[in-house]
């Protein structure tokens, strides 16, 4: 708690030494996002079965000020609201190879147990920070997410939720395969991130306790008691960002490392470790402005003393031309913790028809392997799910 007391200290300290003799007025803009995914037909052996409809819907608004000195203070929130797969409700799931609760990894937050009950749509105040950004960099406090996130790289698709890997909305409700590092959701944080010199730039980030449910992260209980909580967790990364200006490519890279204290129950204190560590990296590069490929790794310690590790990476291809995008991704993941492998492929073409509506068609092929890693494999084929899917996204910025 001593870095809240600090950002405190420096927001309370900088806005009445900002606001003198400053004429520049407050700059507001607001934006939304609507997003409909729908997959007729397809297959989808074995439970969960595929859901024809999702919807998420989100709602943002940004104040910032500039003063005399040129450090700039400001505001965010944004509001979401969606239906999900029934199975992944906020991305936490059971893989239904039992009927009774097993322990669940503290990364992944994957374990073995019955179907998730279906909670319909839900809401989430997802992004509530202030910012001040000064001329040693910017610092954040509130609702947002870290930098380990913010700094991942080389994730390439058409599509916009309903991606192969982290995806916001999941058709087929066996998505595992994650490489994003968001290992505390929207709980409150404080960050820096330096300014970006020679094309590189660097940012910390501090949660006291992950005890926020959002939407696609939920780094709580929820209820379950095989799960733990996050304490003290501390992220910190590197982003470059690269163009070469006599062949026109583009290079992005990013790496982070996560780590967390685990806040366990008594009864479950043997099973796990006291933290767990996340280390990311990625990177993409794009030529000709029209091709992008992308590469990301990411690879925990779940928190689980015997062999409870979770890695996934995936590839992408990328095309794009005037109002056209394409992309080929394919992705594996190696959860530990349940014994399970999944893979998965996705072929998409996107099309922007204005400046505020693109559709997007994708075939996807999603497979999920139980008791894969298991020392004594029985070689239980999971769950697999393909077929089309389609994107319509409405978004607009004023």
């Amino acid at each position: 708690m001593r870095g809240f007391a600090l950002a405190a200290v420096l927001f309370g300290s900088a806005c009445p030494a900002l606001a003198q003799g400053s004429d520049s007025p407050w700059l507001v803009e607001y934006d939304g996002e609507a997003t409909l995914v729908v997959a007729p037909g397809g297959s989808s052996d074995t439970a969960p079965e595929r859901e024809n409809a999702l919807y998420e819907v989100g709602l943002g608004l940004t104040a910032e000020r500039t003063f005399q000195s040129g450090w700039t203070l400001g505001g965010r929130a944004v509001f979401r609201a969606a239906r999900d797969h029934p199975a992944r409700p906020a991305g936490t799931r059971n893989l239904f190879a039992t009927d009774l609760q097993r322990l669940g990894g503290a990364l992944s937050r994957l374990s073995a147990g019955p179907l998730n009950i279906d909670e319909g749509p839900r809401g989430s105040l997802e992004t509530a920070y202030l910012f001040l950004d000064t001329g040693y960099g910017e610092f954040s406090l509130g609702r947002d997410t870290g930098v380990a996130a913010r700094f991942h790289e080389g994730n390439v698709s058409a599509l916009s939720r309903s991606t192969l890997v982290d995806p916001d909305l999941d058709v087929s409700g066996i998505a595992a395969i994650n490489t994003r590092p968001d290992i505390t959701g929207p709980s409150v944080k404080l960050s820096y991130v330096t300014p970006r010199l020679l094309g590189v730039r660097a940012g910390v980030s501090y949660t006291p306790r992950a005890d926020v449910r959002g939407l696609d992260r939920d780094a709580t209980e929820s209820g379950d008691p095989f799960r733990p909580e996050l304490e003290n967790t501390v992220e910190v990364g590197l982003n470059a960002s690269r163009r070469l200006r006599e062949s026109g490519i583009r290079l992005r890279a990013g790496l982070s490392y996560s780590t967390a204290e685990l806040d366990v129950p008594t009864a479950l204190e043997a099973t796990y470790d006291d933290r767990i560590d996340v280390v990311s990296v990625g990177g993409e590069i794009e030529w000709q402005d029209t091709y992008r490929l992308g590469l990301n790794w990411l690879g925990a310690d779940e928190g689980l003393p015997s062999g409870g590790d979770y890695s996934a990476w995936s590839v992408g291809l990328g095309y794009e031309r005037d109002d056209w995008t394409a992309s080929l991704t394919y992705g594996e993941a190696e959860i530990d913790a349940v014994a399970a492998e999944s893979s998965g492929v996705s072929l998409a073409l996107a099309r922007r028809v204005n400046d505020y509506i693109s559709v997007a068609v994708s075939w996807q092929d999603r497979e999920l392997d139980l008791d894969a890693t298991a020392l004594f494999s029985s070689d239980v084929r999971g769950p697999r799910s393909d077929g089309v899917v389609f994107e319509v996204t409405l978004e607009f910025e004023k």
